[in-house]
């Protein structure tokens, strides 16, 4: 049995049946409470039987826009059930909505994004993409062609392409995307600079690709984007700006995870004296960048990476000094760590300095 209790009511909701008829609100009264008490203390998915069966009388008695309270009550507690299970249910409120708002409506739209984004979630991106595509279509029919909801909606089909590296398909929706934010914002907008920063890092993590050709034609259009999109920003805030640091260290960990250190050396650069300027040449906030540099430099066998290194662990020794407050923090902490491939910057200066002792040792013949 379902639940503990669950005997006792079925037997109570079969004397309604009895008294009132299988068909009644009466037995849909009941339904309903049994669905509430296995939902709050047991597993909503043993609920789906009795769910079934009082949509079905409720819809018979009053109508399909009757079982919404229904229907939104049980999907807001199944969180954790499998979605193969819960679908049904969504796609069964989708049909309700568009029939009762009209197939054009935002309630509608709202609907296909919500059960797109579960499917996203389950790693389904075509039919994710159909039900965003239809959400899409129904925002252009309301707000018109060139509207922040359709670039909004765009975008969210773009963020699920790029998480299911589904990359030819996000970099076509970045593309519209960015000429919708032209038209509405302008073409030296904040938006139109943010989603060609987007475009950027999707054309560099999408540059790890077997084919050599689409390998560096995606390296291009990453530099080509974020020049782009950095043009603006510097524009709009100012090139020592926090927007423009933050659209750096963006770019710098997207080329870093694809393993294209060359690209991401100048910008690291660059970041570092904005950030020596702002906090000082031995301020932790350098901590991440050199620790990057010293890793990079020393994957490469560069001959910058010894000088780099004994900056790093210069200015980790004075962070870490305990008769400063700062050392009170762990290194784990600081900007730039969580991110990183090697788990904080002490790992990844020890990491590159045992890489470049190897590097001397195989360079003597030691």
């Amino acid at each position: 049995m379902a639940s503990c209790y669950a005997e006792n009511h079925l037997r109570h909701i079969a004397g309604l049946e009895k008294r009132h008829g299988p068909i009644s609100d009466e037995v849909v009264t009941a339904l309903r409470t049994l669905i509430g008490l296995i939902c709050r203390s047991e597993d909503p998915v043993e609920a789906i039987p009795f769910l079934d069966r009082c949509i079905s009388i409720q819809e018979s008695l009053h109508g399909p826009q009757s079982i919404l309270g229904d229907l939104n009550s049980w999907i807001s507690k199944a969180g954790g059930v499998d979605f193969k299970l819960v679908e049904p249910f969504q796609l069964k409120r989708l049909a309700i909505k568009s029939a009762l708002f009209g197939e054009n409506s935002r309630q509608t739209a709202g609907e296909c994004e919500a059960i797109a984004r579960r499917w996203a979630l389950l790693g389904d991106y075509a039919r994710a993409a159909a039900l965003l595509e239809r959400s899409i279509s129904i925002l252009e029919t309301i707000h018109g062609a060139v509207s922040v909801e359709m670039a909004a909606a765009v975008d969210t089909l773009a963020e699920i392409g790029a998480r299911l590296k589904k990359w030819e398909a996000t970099e076509a929706n970045l593309q519209r995307s960015l000429h919708l934010k032209q038209k509405i914002f302008g073409e030296r907008s904040e938006e139109a600079a943010r989603t060609l920063l987007t475009a950027a890092i999707t054309h560099a993590n999408s540059s790890n690709l077997q084919d050599r050709r689409l390998r560096s034609e995606r390296a291009r259009k990453a530099v080509t984007a974020f020049a782009q999109g950095l043009g603006i920003m510097e524009e709009r805030f100012g090139a020592d700006s926090f927007e423009v640091r933050k659209a750096l260290a963006a770019m710098i960990s997207a080329y870093v995870d694809c393993g294209e250190f060359w690209e991401a050396e100048p910008l690291l650069k660059r970041l570092l004296a904005m950030s020596e300027q702002t906090y000082g040449e031995d301020a932790a906030a350098l901590l991440w960048i050199l620790a990057e540099l010293a890793a990079g430099y020393a994957r490469e066998g560069s001959q910058a990476a010894e000088p780099t290194l004994e900056r790093g662990f210069s200015v980790l020794r004075a962070f870490l000094d305990p008769a400063k407050p700062a050392s009170r923090y762990r290194t784990a902490d600081l900007a730039g760590n969580k991110a990183g491939p090697h788990g904080g910057v002490l790992e990844t200066l020890v990491e590159a300095s045992e890489m470049h002792r190897r590097n001397l040792r195989k360079r003597w013949g030691a």
